[in-house]
């Protein structure tokens, strides 16, 4: 697969992501974000990574959207209630934060794996290498903010049912 191919996962990659942020309904932006993994996971194809295009549909696409739409259907908002939801400037500072340190560990991992000879690129043991000796501390922040979004779930779901 060449260039083109990759051109095109990158854009309905883009394109499912803006209609993911963008999407008021909570199961559309679900759905969006599924095929924004599968658009992804489409990009690790053509780079010729299909253990991480495999892990992307596998955990992201299959594991973690099922626990996005149970926490949705959890919540259960109504459509008076989903109008009173905005857009937090905090939010938008976080996910610039988000973006940047992604952006940093992208360009600190090219050189990585460009040291690598080309059979290794994409294996299990230089994914684990470089995932749990170089990237540890974010790997774990990742896992905390997972545990707190759900956690924050169930308490804001206890609150609306008036459980305490």
């Amino acid at each position: 697969m060449g260039p083109l191919a990759f051109y095109v996962f990158a854009a309905m990659m883009v394109l499912f992501t803006l209609l993911t942020i963008s999407s008021r309904n909570p199961v559309y932006c679900a759905i969006f974000m599924i095929l924004s993994f599968a658009a992804t996971a489409g990009l690790f194809v053509v780079l010729d990574a299909f253990l991480i295009a495999v892990v992307e549909v596998l955990v992201y696409a299959g594991a973690i959207m099922v626990l996005f739409l149970f926490v949705i259907m959890l919540i259960n908002l109504r459509p008076e209630e989903q109008d009173g939801l905005r857009l937090n400037p905090l939010a938008i500072v976080a996910a610039g934060t988000f973006l940047a340190l992604v952006s940093r560990a992208l360009k600190d991992l090219g050189p990585a794996l460009g040291e690598a000879p080309n059979a290794l690129v994409g294996s299990p043991g230089l994914i684990a290498e470089t995932l749990f000796r170089r990237y540890v501390i974010p790997f774990e922040a990742v896992s905390m903010l997972l545990l707190a979004a759900i956690l924050g779930t169930v308490v804001l779901a206890r609150r609306q049912r008036g459980e305490s």
